[in-house]
């Protein structure tokens, strides 16, 4: 039965789980260390002259089944091992043997329920739940996290009180401690363990066996609940700290201060990182890069960027920490642009003409650096990768340009049919879709204006690539590969605008 399928209907079922599953999962990191050793001793004497025992070590061929835990797929590879009927001299296997059922007896003995919550409970102090994680800004601050538990919302801010569901994290004063974290977190109906050890004095009892365990119980409750202690909130050298100016103090004659300590949250940076990384999103991303149709959004979070919090081991700084793999995301506070009323392009002959802003300019640049590099388009294309980034950078550019497109489309109809207008009429037929002109709607339906806007969305981007020192040369290539690039999102883009410009006809008949 596996984990999703199994009710645990008792608290004594899920800690006795809980003792269970990490006794396992120290015995099966036991094995393949094991296993690890065993296959350098076959590598040195050069003992892989048997099919089976080669399969034992090849991970790509030999996988546990879907119905097998990990621990039992360890124990199906060691006792493939162990049946061989011939094994390396330096195998050791008695040796091996005595040492596992050692180490197995130990792993036993350290999460039987008594023993293990007889020596946790002490140490329960030196784990917090927290919304607000100081480790994250140095993982070798020793000072408070805490938990904010504010209900208070403010319109021009957002808090973790604005968290519809609020993600607690745990702060340990080392990585040895996780265990007890993980231990206080354990759920059943929606209550945590540490919850129910607030209000529950009984809560162990399902351990006691006779008196003296009677005794034990009550020191793991309050040991335990020191979990729950906040004490007294500190800060620490490490951490970020601004002194505040408030007042003059007249009796010292000098300035006072207030220090101001910033923790990060690390309760809104999980709720930002699973946003971010949405698992309902995944199927749509992965139809966009294979062009593909996807009913679900894909959303995209412009100048994103990460800061990695500690090295390699992001559990030390806290629990949330080590699940996001040691990131934080980072998203741009620039305010927006000024941007003058919105007028449409009469006077110009291209809508690319006004098409120029910030964003565009540093997605040009990195396109640019990149084919200055690969001077010929198949050596930037050939490699997968190297296509991904080129093929980003276009994208952004054709989302700039699309954008623009809507916001000329949204003005007023009609503004083209000015006798002053020097745009283009395949330029027309784009942003000016909702004239209610039969003469200029039965031209645009007939004429193939769609091409003629994505070859000059190739040339304007090849004019851009060029740049003043001249150092890209575009060729024919790259121009094709422009305007076939802009067809399909072009053409996907405009399908709802010709089934509102039929409609429209038809009210107007």
């Amino acid at each position: 039965m596996s984990e999703l399928e199994k009710q645990l209907g008792t608290w004594e079922e899920v800690m006795l789980d809980f003792f269970r599953s990490k006794c396992e999962a120290e015995e099966e990191n036991y094995l393949k260390d094991i296993i690890k050793s065993v296959e350098k001793i076959y590598e040195r004497e050069n003992f892989f002259n048997d099919e089976e025992i080669e399969l034992v070590f090849n991970s790509r061929r030999n996988k546990k089944e879907n119905d097998e835990s990990s621990l039992d797929f360890q124990h199906r590879r060691a006792i493939t091992l162990l049946k061989a009927k011939v094994k390396p001299e330096g195998l050791g296997i008695f040796k091996q043997l005595r040492l596992y059922k050692k180490e197995i007896a130990s792993f036993k003995d350290k999460y039987d329920p008594i023993n293990w919550l007889s020596k946790n409970c002490t140490n329960s102090s030196s784990v917090k739940f927290a919304t607000h994680v100081i480790k994250l800004t140095h993982s070798s601050i020793d000072a408070s996290s805490f938990y904010d538990s504010i209900p208070e919302q403010k319109n021009i801010a957002i808090t973790t009180s604005a968290l519809k569901n609020k993600i607690v994290d745990g702060a340990v004063k080392g990585n040895q401690f996780a265990p007890i974290f993980q231990f206080l977190e354990l759920e059943l109906n929606g209550v945590t363990l540490v919850e129910q050890l607030a209000i529950d004095d009984h809560l162990f009892d399902c351990f006691i066996a006779d008196e003296k365990d009677r005794a034990a119980a009550s020191t793991w409750i309050s040991g335990f609940r020191g979990a729950l202690d906040t004490g007294k909130l500190s800060s620490h050298a490490l951490a970020k700290q601004i002194y505040f100016p408030t007042k003059h103090n007249q009796k010292l004659v000098e300035q006072s201060y207030h220090i101001l300590c910033n923790v990060i949250s690390s309760s809104m940076a999980q709720t930002i990182h699973e946003r971010v990384y949405n698992e309902r999103e995944k199927s749509a991303k992965k139809s966009l890069e294979k062009n593909k149709y996807s009913s679900e959004i894909s959303l995209k979070y412009i100048n994103r960027s990460q800061l990695g919090v500690t090295a390699s081991n992001h559990s030390n700084a806290s629990q949330l920490n080590a699940k996001r793999g040691g990131k934080l995301h980072l998203f741009s506070n620039r305010p927006p642009a000024w941007q003058s009323q919105i007028k449409p392009p009469l006077l110009k002959k291209s809508l690319f003409s006004d098409l120029y802003n910030s964003t565009i300019h540093v997605e040009v640049s990195y396109l640019r650096d990149f084919l200055i590099r690969f001077k010929k388009l198949d050596l930037s294309i050939k490699d997968p990768k190297r296509k991904q980034h080129l093929e980003r950078w276009v994208n952004n550019i054709m989302d700039e340009l699309l954008f623009y497109v809507g916001t000329i489309q949204n003005l007023p109809s009609g503004w083209s049919s000015n006798t002053e207008t020097k745009l283009k009429k395949s330029h027309q037929y784009l942003l000016d879709p909702y004239r209610l002109d039969e003469a200029f709607q039965t031209k645009r339906q007939v004429e193939n204006w769609q091409a003629v806007v994505c070859a000059d969305f190739a040339r304007w981007l090849n004019n851009q690539l060029r740049g003043k020192d001249k150092q890209f040369t575009p060729q024919a290539e790259h121009s094709r590969l422009w305007k076939k690039m802009l067809e399909l999102p072009l053409r996907e883009y405009m399908e709802p605008v010709e089934q509102q410009i039929q409609q429209k006809m038809k009210e107007v008949v």
